[in-house]
Parts: C-alpha cells; sequence; structure tokens
C-alpha cells in the first residue's frame, strides 16, 4: 500500500499496559467528571484515582471529546500521515463516533478525505481487540479495502461478556434501563450482560460473583465448538485483579487454552465510570 496510516481509537478501549504505545496508537480521551471537576481519562485521572473517588461516593460520569478535540489531533496526524483511521466505541453505547465524523467538518475538504471514521459496534477489550485486528489487517493485506468488513464479520461472531459487583453505576449511566431494576431487588444477584449488536443486554442472573464468573467460563466452552476455530480472548477488570486472574484460568480450562495466552487487562477510567469497582468482563473474538 506504501501509505503511512496513523491510528486511533478512544480512551475507552482497554488495552494491556504498553501495548497501545509500541503499536503506536493514538488515543483520544474521554473526558471524566468528578464531582464537577473534568479530568482527562488516562491522562490527568487514573483508574486508580477514580477507583477511590468512586468509592468514597462521589458523583461521576462521562462525555465524549469535542469534535474540536478530534479535529486537532487529526490535523497534527495529517501533517506526518497520508491517511488517519479512527475507532470509536459503538454509537449505542456513547457520541464518540458522532463527536469524531462531525470533526471532519471542521477539517479542511482535502484532510477530511483522508480520514475514515469507523464503529467498532464494541467497546472497552472489545474496542481495543477491533484496533489491533486493524493493524493486523493493514499488515497482511496492504489495503484498507475489506477491512472494516472482515473485522465487522469477526465482532458478530466474538462473544462480550460482563458481570459487575454492584448495580449502581450502570444504573446511573442509564445503560441498562429497567433491567437492572429487576435484578437490584434480588439478593446478592450478579447479573450477565451480554454487547450484542452494539447495545449491552441482560443475559442471565447468577447469586455470587464466584457463581457468576463460572457461568462465563462455562458458557465459554459451550460457543467454542469443536475447537478447530482460533479465538483471540482477553479478560477486564476494574478494580477486581484477583477475579479476573480466576476468571482467566476458568476460561483457559474451558476452551482448552494456556491461561498465559488469555491477556488481563485494567479497565480505563472512562469505562470504570459506567460499570463501577469489582466489575470483570471477557471477550472471544474469532482470528
Amino acid at each position: 500500500m506504501g501509505q503511512r496510516i496513523a491510528i486511533v481509537t478512544d480512551s475507552t478501549a482497554d488495552f494491556p499496559k504498553g501495548v497501545a504505545e509500541k503499536l503506536g496508537i493514538n488515543m483520544m480521551p474521554v473526558h471524566v467528571i468528578v464531582d464537577g471537576v473534568e479530568y482527562l481519562d488516562g491522562e490527568t485521572i487514573t483508574t486508580r484515582q477514580l477507583v477511590e473517588r468512586m468509592r468514597t461516593g462521589a458523583s461521576v460520569s462521562t462525555r465524549p471529546a469535542a469534535p474540536g478535540e478530534y479535529a486537532n489531533l487529526f490535523e497534527s496526524l495529517l501533517e506526518r500521515y497520508d491517511r488517519v483511521l479512527s475507532f470509536q466505541l459503538s454509537t449505542h453505547l456513547s457520541e464518540c463516533y458522532e463527536s469524531a465524523k462531525n470533526a471532519l467538518s471542521l477539517l479542511h475538504p482535502d484532510d477530511a478525505k483522508r480520514v475514515d471514521v469507523f464503529d467498532t459496534g464494541t467497546l472497552s477489550i472489545g474496542q481495543a481487540i477491533y484496533t489491533i485486528m486493524a493493524i493486523r489487517y493493514l499488515k497482511s493485506h496492504g489495503r484498507i479495502e475489506g477491512m472494516k468488513e472482515t473485522l465487522d464479520a469477526s465482532v458478530a461472531a466474538s462473544v462480550n461478556n460482563i458481570t459487575v459487583d454492584k448495580l449502581t453505576w450502570l444504573r446511573k449511566s442509564g445503560k441498562m434501563g429497567a433491567l437492572t431494576a429487576v435484578v437490584g431487588k434480588m439478593l446478592d444477584i450478579k447479573p450477565i450482560i451480554a454487547l450484542r449488536d452494539g447495545r449491552l443486554t441482560l443475559v442471565n442472573r447468577v447469586r455470587g460473583m464466584s457463581h457468576a464468573l463460572d457461568e462465563m467460563a462455562a458458557y465459554a466452552g459451550r460457543v467454542k465448538g469443536d475447537g478447530s476455530q482460533a479465538w483471540e480472548v482477553w479478560v477486564g477488570h476494574c478494580d477486581a485483579e484477583e477475579n479476573a486472574f480466576y476468571l482467566r484460568n476458568r476460561l483457559a480450562e474451558a476452551l482448552g487454552k494456556e491461561s498465559r495466552t488469555i491477556r488481563v487487562v485494567e479497565a480505563g477510567a472512562s469505562i470504570s465510570v459506567k460499570v463501577g469497582p469489582g466489575s470483570c468482563c471477557w471477550g472471544m473474538v474469532p482470528l
């Protein structure tokens, strides 16, 4: 292809430590608001700092970067690259995609033609995997054409599940609607939530966190089929490292993989606001 291509994604994409930097991925920080004060995810506030504030009852929320912020980043990258590919989280979960698209109208028309904005239809570790698979596609095929169709097919066949310790944060984020109220009335019931067609959907309810993690691993085993399909498998967590490694080991058993091949990732501040401390998720995408 011969083109110099810059890769952009939102800070809602959760990568293993150091991976985004190694791959040269440019992160657009989501704004995190804590008790009325705005911070930039990963730049002026860390996940640890946010979680500490959440545990003490702080009011937290997020907002996407403004179109002007995306435009400034795109313009800066276009000075050094021929094309910019920007990978946003699901349009059903955030306005990041809309903001990035609106940024194109702020660019010179010739520059706007050199920027492609993608709705990944996913978030967190799923968004990170999508971005990495895009880089792999570009390296192996040497072209952009066909990339989105290939990646969207992988996302459609992927599995992404999450369970939360408390429904407080999901309820405040408004992403689960009345479903959280139904689960919330049941003592120690942990929801298992799937990402389907870019939306969060309640798929099961299990009593106790360990049982929820076991059920998610068992589901992975049912999905894997005859074992002929290779999968990329990641686990994510928000201040729940012990549970994340427990889930990783159970997934390894269910999928017949070595546990070291399953990456464990800490969720960033922008995702932690939505799911809250104690949450665990996992994703598997066909290779």
